[in-house]
């Protein structure tokens, strides 16, 4: 079962800019994706990663009717191989999805979707209007509403230092049970104490489950991403965005001249610009409580300058008689 419909966000994906309006105006609708693939309970998980790895998507969301039901992901593919399910041909979906789904508003603002995958530690969002399918929202949109709002400096006062990684010779269900407790998108493939590549909850989707391929026999090295595309510390968020989104990528690791100095994914910047916003929004409610104060002041003591004028008025006229 496939439901698709036409278009996408509103944003200006050339210039990245939404210069003229603010995280209040920003809606859901303006950066959900309209074209959502769906599936069933009764696929199995085989089929599903299949259909995931050639539509380059990372979730599918899972319908009985016209209604949502649940959702999965790569991260659900993942658990079931860290659990030892190597045969995704006999696994079906109801088995590893997620379930209940977190449905959002088109009409909801980005800051308070951002809110709630931090909340729930989801990166994505089935979008309903009413009980109807409307769309899907993932990190990836948010991050790239959320940027443009709020200037970030370096890449290296947000990244994660402590990173997770794993020998190149390593299997593939090792890594997996590496990042599934973590509940971690990635591992960095270490060769002689070096960075070799990164293996990605999407390498084990299209180069392992959906070629069959057996997780506990196959080699990291065989299907990690590589060369590691890496920025140094002292690179802009905003940069970084932007590279993300050219090379279509959730994650970059941040290397000093030969030494890895720590990872940052889009969870780590959607967290920072929340919290930035958050700051601005305490500080604006500051400045107006304290413009309030002050009118309110101004008030009091206009107040008591015409009590003062009145009694003069009136002392002049009891002297005049």
């Amino acid at each position: 079962m496939e439901f698709k419909t036409q278009g996408r966000g509103a944003l200006d994906g050339a210039t990245g800019r939404c210069t003229t309006i603010s995280d209040r105006d920003l809606k859901i609708r303006d950066v959900m994706s309209k074209d959502v693939v769906t599936t069933t309970p009764g696929d199995t998980v085989l089929d599903a990663a299949k259909r995931m790895s050639e539509a380059g998507i990372s979730c599918l969301v899972v319908t009985e009717g016209e209604r949502v039901i649940g959702i999965l992901t790569e991260r659900d593919v993942l658990r079931a191989v860290a659990g030892g399910l190597v045969d995704l041909h006999r696994i079906t979906v109801a088995q590893a999805m997620s379930s209940p789904v977190q449905p959002v508003s088109p009409a909801l603002s980005i800051l308070t979707a951002g809110r709630i995958m931090e909340a729930r530690q989801i990166r994505r969002l089935p979008v309903l209007e009413g009980k109807q399918l409307v769309g899907i929202v993932t990190q990836t949109d948010i991050t790239r509403g959320l940027v443009t709002l709020i200037p970030l400096t370096s890449i290296s006062d947000i990244m994660t230092r402590e990173v997770a990684t794993v020998a190149a010779d390593a299997s593939v269900a090792e890594a997996a049970r590496i990042m599934a407790p973590k509940r971690i998108s990635c591992v960095v493939v270490m060769r002689q104490d070096e960075p070799a590549g990164i293996l990605t909850e999407k390498d084990l989707i299209r180069r392992v489950a959906a070629v069959q391929r057996n997780p506990a026999e196959t080699r990291v090295a065989d299907v990690m991403s590589s060369p590691i595309t890496a920025v140094p510390p002292d690179y802009s968020v905003l940069g970084v965005c932007r590279k993300m989104d050219a090379l279509h990528l959730h994650r970059l690791v941040i290397m000093d001249g030969g030494n890895l100095c720590g990872i940052v994914t889009q969870t780590d910047i959607m967290r920072a610009i929340r919290a930035e916003l958050e700051r601005v929004e305490k500080d604006r409610w500051g400045w107006m409580t304290t413009l309030a104060m002050q009118i309110r002041s101004t008030i009091d003591n206009l107040q008591s300058l015409e009590d003062l004028l009145q009694k003069l008025r009136a002392t002049g006229r009891n002297q005049h008689e």
